[in-house]
């Protein structure tokens, strides 16, 4: 039979055991809380990029609450980043269906773009973007422009 000091020591060694594991536990919980702080920060500033990074084309959905119309869509604007994006030249064809417009609007909008100077028309009759030296941010997009304009001559 142990003696009542034994007794005392095997219950402070569990009572120190037990504090050991709580503060692991603790520590462990404050490593955990940190990285959901980091994934909200993430996704916060995921939030704030896409909401300055709405399209035209999601504006169209929210109704106008003046008079219950929609707003009109920027088709030049539509037309600027599809070249853009794109990085090819494009019929007037491709680009109606790429935007969802209608084909002859798309070719007085594409008209009116080259009058500004924005795209130019080939040859061929496929669109371009035009690039001057500050929209082009690297080499590698210039020879891209050069090489489908090349490709499309051909």
């Amino acid at each position: 039979m142990p003696t009542p000091i034994a007794r005392a020591a095997a219950y402070l060694e569990r009572l120190e055991a037990d504090r050991l594991a709580a503060i692991d536990i603790s520590e462990q919980k404050a490593k955990e809380a940190k990285l959901i702080a980091a994934r909200q920060e993430g996704f916060r500033a995921a939030m704030e990029i896409l909401a300055g990074a709405i399209s035209a084309d999601n504006r169209e959905l929210q109704p106008d609450k003046t008079d219950g119309r929609r707003q009109r869509r920027d088709i030049k604007l539509l037309i600027q980043r599809e070249l853009s994006f794109s990085g090819e030249a494009m019929t007037s064809a491709q680009i109606a269906k790429a935007i969802g417009y209608i084909k002859a609007l798309t070719e007085t909008a594409l008209k009116r773009l080259e009058v500004g100077g924005k795209v130019r028309r080939h040859e061929s009759g496929c669109w371009a973007l035009v690039l001057t030296g500050k929209d082009q941010p690297s080499g590698h997009l210039a020879a891209s422009q050069e090489f489908s304009s090349t490709k499309i001559a051909a």
